[in-house]
């Protein structure tokens, strides 16, 4: 049997198709199944080698039985049916020893002959079987070493997309190639069938033979020496077959060549295509180390800009901090001067019960405590006098600084702010007209008159210190009418019912007022009304809104925190409405991306919401 160089050729078609066949992209996946194939072809060559060793029935069909598609399951076939041949042939010939003795000895010299070049054929089917081994386990190595490769081309998986329309193109004409070599084998498999079917109709003329020998011994010379003839023909036609087959087996291991050696340069090929992504792959990756660098540089110009401006923070902070210990020392200016009164009170009701026992003790006493009064007045003004020049520096150097602040932002953004943007004549106006006001109130405190801080009044009817000149005159007035009169009554009557206006929130009247606390409501601080009058609560919800937005919790609103609050506010309806809306388009399961500028506009950075001018929007909840 010529089962080596058929096998040989046959393992190295396998690992050929197994290299060649495989696209770029693959590649790793099916290097794994050719090691997986390779291991069983080793299982299934192991036992045909076993097999195909000697002349058992037996071991043919336990091949075919384990391996019914085989790749050597044909030649199986073709041996099994040539042993039962064989066997028949045994038969038939040991019922006619004695009619064909001399053709028997010859047919043993042939056996004999016919033996041994079995034996050196089946040496050489072993030599090439060794070889066979030998170039699959080159293949098995061929197969690892492309493995190796193609996982490094892996990396490159981008590239290896592109390669794989033509890797499929490859694969297509590979199958094809592998379908006419299936055909081949196919037609050669057909004409050992055929030669099997031969082989079988000749041992049923042995057998039909045999039968006449028995039936006439006397035709049984004549009919051994057909047999004879007839092994002889077979003999050769089987020689035929052999030689046939051995050409078949060469022709099909130059194929095999070939193909090994396109599979070589195709594995080879991969390889430069490999170095090639890797060397993209390199390059891919020293860019992306510069641009991870670069990032890196840009993050420490960050990180330093947010350093200076925590450094500006904390001065402003600090800045904030002596704000609030002089507004501590106001306040207590102002408790200082509120107990000292108590207690000119205390001493006053004190005095109108003595008045009751005794008429000139108490009018000796009223005259004291009017001038107790006047100069506790005096005190307390002098000290509310000190604590508002100290708490007005503070707000113009806070303004200054703002107004500082607000025309560089301005001037970035290229929008010109209504603060920011007020020419050096205007500001100069407005300073000279607080320097005025500031005059004509000191000299109606030197004065002391109530001509003094009407004429005040009149000038300033919205001054900066309307309140304390409103304070001063009542009390002048009382202390000019001790008794409690209906002028008195009235004058009083009309400073309540007229609400105290603070010099910081001189710019509002009460439509403002209430639209400031509509707007206070709406970001979550609620003032109980807008009504326009700031209550207690009002207040509380201003210093509320003033500590969230990182200023100073006094309780009053400056120009620029109601423009702030108001641009906070607009901030939140908008959201609300874009809420409103996403939440109908969900009930119809419609869901979008970012709807009206919600990302664009001054409100959305990178880092938080901000308004026009760089200051943070608190919006409390969000």
């Amino acid at each position: 049997m010529g089962s080596g160089p058929l096998a040989r050729s046959v393992l190295a078609s396998l690992v050929g198709l197994s290299l060649a066949g495989l696209p770029a992209a693959g590649f790793a996946q099916g290097a794994q199944e050719t090691t997986s194939a390779g291991k069983r072809w080793e299982e299934e060559f192991s036992f045909w080698q076993k097999a195909s060793s000697g002349n058992d029935l037996a071991q043919y069909e336990r091949y075919l039985k384990q391996y019914p598609t085989g790749t050597f399951a044909s030649m199986a076939r073709l041996r099994i049916a040539e042993l039962q041949a064989a066997a028949k042939t045994k038969d038939a010939q040991a019922a006619t020893d004695d009619a064909a003795a001399k053709a028997k000895a010859g047919d043993t010299a042939a056996a004999e002959k016919a033996k041994a070049e079995e034996e050196a054929r089946k040496a050489e089917d072993a030599r090439k079987a060794d070889e066979a081994r030998k170039a699959a386990e080159a293949g098995k190595a061929k197969a690892d070493e492309a493995a190796r490769k193609a996982a490094e081309a892996k990396k490159a998986a981008d590239e290896a997309a592109r390669l794989k329309a033509d890797a499929e193109a490859k694969k297509a004409e590979e199958e094809a190639a592998a379908r006419k070599l299936a055909e081949e084998k196919a037609a050669a498999e057909k004409a050992k069938a055929e030669a099997a079917a031969a082989e079988k109709a000749r041992a049923e003329e042995a057998a039909r033979l045999k039968a006449e020998a028995e039936e006439k011994e006397a035709a049984a010379r004549k009919l051994a020496e057909e047999k004879a003839a007839a092994a002889e023909k077979a003999k050769a036609e089987a020689a035929a077959a052999e030689k046939a087959r051995a050409e078949e087996t060469a022709r099909l291991k130059a194929q095999a060549e070939e193909k090994e050696a396109a599979a070589r340069k195709l594995a080879e090929e991969k390889a430069a295509e490999a170095e090639r992504l890797k060397a993209q792959a390199q390059a891919a990756a020293d860019k992306a180390k510069a641009e991870e660098a670069a990032r890196l540089k840009a993050e420490a110009d960050r990180r330093t800009a947010e350093e200076a401006a925590a450094a500006e923070k904390a001065r402003a902070e600090q800045e904030a901090a002596a704000r609030r210990d002089a507004e501590a020392k106001r306040v207590e200016a102002e408790k200082a001067a509120a107990a000292e009164k108590a207690r000119i009170e205390q001493e006053a009701a004190a005095a109108r019960k003595l008045a009751d026992e005794k008429a000139a003790e108490v009018e000796r006493l009223k005259a004291e405590a009017a001038k107790a009064a006047a100069d506790a007045e005096a005190k307390a003004a002098e000290a509310a006098r000190l604590a508002k020049e100290a708490e007005k520096r503070a707000e113009e150097a806070a303004a200054a600084r703002k107004q500082a602040e607000g025309g560089a932002a301005a001037a970035n953004a290229g929008k010109a702010e209504a603060a920011g943007g007020q020419d050096g004549g205007v500001a100069a106006r407005k300073a000279e007209d607080a320097r005025r006001e500031e005059e004509t109130f000191q000299k109606a405190v030197l004065d002391g008159s109530e001509k003094a801080f009407r004429a005040y009044i009149a000038a300033y009817p919205n001054g900066r210190f309307l309140a304390d000149a409103r304070e001063r005159l009542a009390a002048l007035s009382k202390a000019k009418r001790p008794e409690t009169g209906t002028a008195t009554a009235d004058t009083e009557r009309k400073a309540v019912e007229q609400p105290v206006v603070d010099p910081r929130e001189a710019y509002m009247d009460r439509s403002l007022r209430a639209q400031a606390q509509r707007w206070l409501s709406a970001l979550g601080y609620n003032t109980y009304g807008a009504d326009g009058v700031f209550g207690p609560r009002t207040r509380a919800a201003i210093s509320a809104w003033q500590g969230a937005s990182g200023y100073r919790t006094s309780g009053y609103l400056t120009r620029q925190q109601y423009r702030v609050l108001r641009e906070a506010a607009q901030y939140a309806e908008a959201r609300q409405t874009r809420q409103r809306r996403y939440q109908r388009q969900r009930e119809y399961d419609m869901l979008e991306g970012p709807v009206d500028g919600y990302y664009d506009g001054p409100y959305y950075r990178d880092d938080g919401y901000y308004n026009r001018r760089g200051g943070v929007v608190i919006i409390p909840g969000y």
